[in-house]
């Protein structure tokens, strides 16, 4: 009974200089269900390709003018014929020869004299494997197109929140600063609750933001002043630090990387910020890096609960939170990190601490040494 395959009618191409090699491959081939395309040169056969592309080449190696080899590199060369699988058909069964077919590219090879059911096996093998491969590659174009939907949505909405939570905010900071004197105690602690829920809600639409932005945005990797970089993050997180009561140590040397200034900054914001928050009490952070090859490994490492292996397999995905009874946050920092280190060529992940605790890490391009 034919496959599926054979009743939708798959278009077959056979080459083979021999007129009697293809009568009796035709014939059976017709028989199951095939749809064919006959010629007896590999020109012949190039031209029948540029016309109708077909499900599946068999072609004959040894062939005059130009042989089997020379007619798949030319296939493998043209963006319509390149993914349409080749089955060599040889007298010759030296491993040589086989190494060099699938060398220029193709999926098999079948020995003269030829096998009927062999050779019925071998195609529908390979027309079901092109069908799946051609399947899931409309499914990862159809899944990249829904993505940046998904992405310039989420880009759209954060960007319009901005405005009137900035409006909403102002508003609430007039009503603290200007008129709390006529508000009760009861009316003060609402006023501060909603501000510190809007200064929340902004956060999230500016990770939002952020996060389609690195989707859409292409940049050009520049060796990093890392020393710099961390100051500027030191900067920034003086008050938690203050706050938290969190002790910070930085190396006296930093391996070269390469990367993009700004976004490794906002790694760098993301994993100390969780450290000095999520860490011990009160909060101990070593940040430092080395090379490893044509990598430059970078870390944080913190005081804080050991993350289980299941809690590590998921704290990068956007909007997982590990410690909701520790401070406030939305679960899109490590997500942000996640995306930034990918976009610079890198990876990130997290293990347990030498020592306990957690060391997160991620990894740069090293500047390559002169």
């Amino acid at each position: 009974m034919p496959s599926p395959i054979e009743r939708d009618g798959a278009r077959l191409l056979i080459v083979d200089d021999k007129p009697q090699n293809l009568r009796l491959i035709s014939d059976f081939l017709a028989e199951q269900g095939f749809a064919l395309m006959l010629t007896r040169s590999g020109e012949q056969a190039l031209e029948k390709v540029r016309l109708a592309t077909p499900d599946l080449i068999l072609l004959d190696v040894n062939m005059p003018n130009m042989n089997g080899f020379e007619v798949c590199r030319r296939l493998k060369a043209e963006p319509a014929s390149a993914a349409t699988p080749v089955i060599f058909m040889t007298a010759l069964d030296d491993t040589e020869h086989k190494v060099e077919g699938f060398r220029i590219g193709a999926v098999d090879y079948i020995t003269k004299p030829i096998q009927r059911e062999e050779l019925l096996a071998r195609i529908r093998h390979h027309l079901q494997l092109h069908r799946l491969q051609r399947e899931l590659l409309a499914q990862r174009e159809d899944l990249a197109f829904k993505n940046a939907e998904l992405e310039a949505y989420a880009h759209t909405i954060a960007h319009s929140l901005q405005t009137p939570l900035a409006a909403g905010n102002r508003f609430l900071e007039i009503l603290d600063k200007f008129k709390s004197a006529g508000l009760s105690d009861e009316q003060r602690e609402l006023v501060r609750q909603a501000r510190a829920a809007l200064e929340m809600t902004g956060e999230v639409v500016d990770a939002l933001l952020l996060l389609s932005t690195l989707a859409q945005q292409n940049v050009e990797l520049q060796p990093l002043d890392m020393n710099a970089v961390l100051m500027q993050v030191v900067r920034q997180l003086a008050e938690l630090k203050q706050r938290t009561q969190a002790e910070l140590r930085l190396p006296d040397k930093w391996p070269r990387a390469l990367g993009y200034a700004p976004w490794v900054a906002e790694v760098w914001l993301n994993l100390i910020s969780n450290a000095f928050k999520y860490g011990g009490s009160p909060p101990r952070v070593e940040v430092g890096g080395e090379q490893h090859g044509s990598k430059s490994r970078f870390w944080v490492r913190d005081n804080g609960q050991a993350l289980s292996a299941q809690q590590r397999d998921r704290i990068f995905i956007p909007f997982t939170r590990m410690h909701r009874e520790r401070a406030a946050g939305h679960g899109l920092g490590l997500a942000t990190v996640h995306r930034i280190v990918s976009k610079l060529g890198g990876e990130v992940g997290v293990r347990e601490g030498r020592d306990g605790g957690n060391e997160f890490f991620f990894e740069l391009p090293a500047v390559a040494r002169q």
